[in-house]
C-alpha cells in the first residue's frame, strides 16, 4: 500500500467508512504478509542450494541463524 493510501484513510472524515477501509487494507495487508512470508523462505532455500551455508545467508540479511531456522520450519500457506 502507498503512503497515499494510508494517509487517505487516516483522514476520512466518516468513522464508518474509515473502518471498513481499514479492515479492506488490514486483509489486504494479512494477504501480502503471507506472500512475502512465502517468498522469503524460497529465497533462503534457493540460496542455500545455491550453496550458501546458512550462517551465511542469515549474516547476510542481518538476522540470526536461529531465525533462519525459525523462517525455515514455518509451514507454507499449502501445508
Amino acid at each position: 500500500m502507498e503512503a497515499d493510501e494510508f494517509d487517505r484513510v487516516h483522514q476520512d472524515p466518516d468513522p464508518i467508512r474509515r473502518a471498513k477501509r481499514s479492515t479492506a487494507l488490514i486483509e489486504t495487508y494479512r494477504e501480502r504478509m503471507a506472500e512475502l512470508s512465502r517468498l522469503r523462505k524460497e529465497a533462503i532455500e534457493q540460496a542455500h542450494d545455491a550453496g550458501m551455508r546458512y550462517t551465511e545467508i542469515a549474516a547476510s540479511l542481518g538476522i540470526s541463524k536461529g531465525r533462519i531456522t525459525q523462517i525455515r520450519s514455518q509451514p507454507s500457506e499449502s501445508e
